[in-house]
């Protein structure tokens, strides 16, 4: 979890004293579970479409037996341990992978206090500090329990999400990739490349992981270019070579402004991978750090890909070979301390290369 259950306990003051004050009140609501349970599955039933979530009364029994024991043994128990997280996250995402409505769960909770207030008042009638104790810790814990199994709901959802996501830009990519004699590994090992590159410069995992996903569309502004330039054995002639230097201009038009980070990064990717660090690039001029930090990192990890890889019109490099080009290119072509950084990685850069290399035919 990105953010660890000891955390969590913290925040909501999870700390021994309302663990024993839990404790203590589970025995005593141990003998009412099943009207608190009743009451829950008494709200779900007057609701069509909470009582539509449950494709049959069987089942509604038994989430109604799996969710008491796990108050009864765990929540209203103060047992916060290993299974109780596994419990309770494996809750949220189930919830999530059946479609249940999250108004609904998130009520059942309100249900819950709102029943235990009303039995608090009837087995401990005469002592209102007692009372407001148990509660104060019964709430602490049921809102740790949402917490985590809401936290659980939506990291399943954004999950399922991200993998579509990443599905649809792979697939633009290699429709990229595919028209000039690519390979989805090229771009495979290029994105994966690119994410080591950002770990090792300190950026965090997310920025990593966002580069990772954003990368694969570096060239998908080849898209628009014709088949006559684009799949042309021999040299370009300079008219060709103008037309071909669109295709990041081309590029930034597919992908749109938008706000969401992978978006914004595939853009400038792929509007910037060919500028060059001494302002000699294309297709705006730009030098230094006026390249985006992606389009920098993409820039490199691109050039060594295609360097040590086999296309129709050369040769692969020795991995040696391709050190060297960027060694003589730093300041020129990349970003110096991009290619320090980039040296520093060879270790990594081996292990892509060797677990995403092309297939022998």
């Amino acid at each position: 979890m990105r953010l660890r259950f000891e955390q969590w306990r913290d925040f909501l003051d999870m700390d021994a004293d309302s663990i024993s004050t839990l404790r203590e009140f589970g025995g005593l609501i141990r003998p009412h579970m099943d009207q608190l349970m009743d009451g829950v599955y008494a709200y779900i039933h007057a609701n069509a479409a909470a009582s539509a979530t449950f494709s049959d009364p069987a089942a509604m029994q038994r989430a109604r037996a799996h969710q008491l024991r796990h108050w009864q043994d765990h929540v209203f128990a103060g047992n916060f341990n290993q299974d109780y997280l596994e419990a309770t996250l494996a809750i949220g995402r189930t919830h999530q992978q059946l479609g249940v409505d999250l108004r609904f769960y998130s009520g059942a909770y309100v249900v819950v206090l709102n029943q235990l207030v009303v039995l608090l008042g009837q087995l401990v009638p005469d002592d209102e500090a007692r009372r407001s104790r148990y509660l104060t810790a019964v709430n602490r814990a049921v809102f740790l329990d949402m917490g985590l199994a809401t936290y659980a709901y939506y990291d399943t959802l954004l999950n399922a999400l991200e993998d579509m996501a990443q599905e649809v830009t792979l697939s633009l990519a290699r429709a990229g990739e595919y028209r000039d004699n690519e390979t989805g590994k090229h771009i495979t090992r290029m994105s994966k490349m690119c994410e080591q590159m950002a770990l090792a410069l300190g950026k965090d995992a997310t920025w990593a992981h966002a580069l990772r996903m954003a990368s694969p569309l570096h060239d998908v502004g080849k898209i628009g270019v014709p088949d006559r330039i684009l799949l042309k054995p021999g040299r370009l002639d300079d008219s060709e070579s103008q037309i071909m230097r669109e295709h990041p201009r081309i590029g930034g038009t597919i992908i749109p402004e938008h706000p969401a980070l992978v978006i914004r990064m595939a853009r400038r990717i792929a509007l910037t991978h060919h500028e060059k660090w001494d302002g000699s690039g294309y297709p705006a001029g730009l030098c230094g750090e006026e390249i985006p930090l992606e389009g920098r990192i993409a820039a490199i990890c691109d050039v060594y890909d295609a360097l040590v890889s086999t296309r129709p019109y050369k040769p692969a490099w020795t991995q040696q070979a391709a050190l060297d080009y960027l060694q003589q290119q730093s300041g020129l072509h990349f970003d110096p301390h991009l290619v320090s950084t980039f040296l520093r990685i060879v270790p990594e850069v081996e292990v892509i290369q060797s677990r995403y290399a092309e297939c022998s035919s």
